[in-house]
């Protein structure tokens, strides 16, 4: 005989809505769900090595780039498919990179701008460039493969964030005990207990 599985009552709210907010600022979606400790464990953990990874590559570390990874493999950069899940953290690098394809001078001095020049570039977004290149490549030089470890946390944070997320939409995990009859064990008389 199955014995039903007793779930535990945590209310999710609007599941999509909380998922989104989850995209958006790690642990936020728990938040709003009420489940405010698991939100600030998830923030502490996420956003912590998200801020520890951007720190050892001094913000130079997470940027995009709108270019096509077939025909420009060298500057596409495959870690922002990870650090993109982090969410408002990792989203101003979108806006730069959106600003220098459509021609644009970069905001803040380049901040989170990807270190590439192209001949087809405007000076005034050509000159910023220029400094953000200079950066990357200073930053190479002082810190050596501490830039890359700031790579992987950043990108580790992200694809972390991708289960918080799922937890927020999902809901706790359940473990399923099922008895059956087979299982439970029966009494001399041929009667389960």
């Amino acid at each position: 005989m199955e014995q039903p599985t007793t779930a535990p009552n945590v209310p999710l709210k609007n599941r999509s809505l909380a998922a989104l907010l989850a995209l958006t600022w790690p642990g936020l979606g728990h938040v709003y769900q009420g489940r405010t400790a698991k939100g600030a464990l998830y923030f502490l953990c996420i956003f912590g090595l998200y801020t520890v990874g951007f720190a050892l590559g001094e913000g130079a570390n997470v940027y995009w780039t709108w270019v096509n990874p077939l025909r420009n493999p060298e500057h596409f950069r495959l870690y922002y498919l990870g650090q993109f899940w982090v969410g408002l953290p990792a989203w101003p690098a979108l806006i730069q990179a959106t600003l220098i394809q459509q021609g644009f001078q970069p905001l803040f001095n380049g901040f989170m701008a990807a270190p590439m020049l192209d001949l087809a570039m405007d000076n005034g977004v050509r000159e910023v460039m220029q400094d953000v290149v200079r950066r990357v490549f200073s930053l190479h030089q002082k810190y050596g493969g501490l830039k890359e470890i700031g790579d992987i946390y950043t990108t580790i944070a992200g694809l972390l964030n991708i289960l918080a997320i799922y937890d927020a939409f999902e809901g706790p995990a359940v473990h399923q005990e099922s008895t059956s009859a087979s299982e439970v064990p029966s009494t001399p008389g041929g009667e389960s207990s």
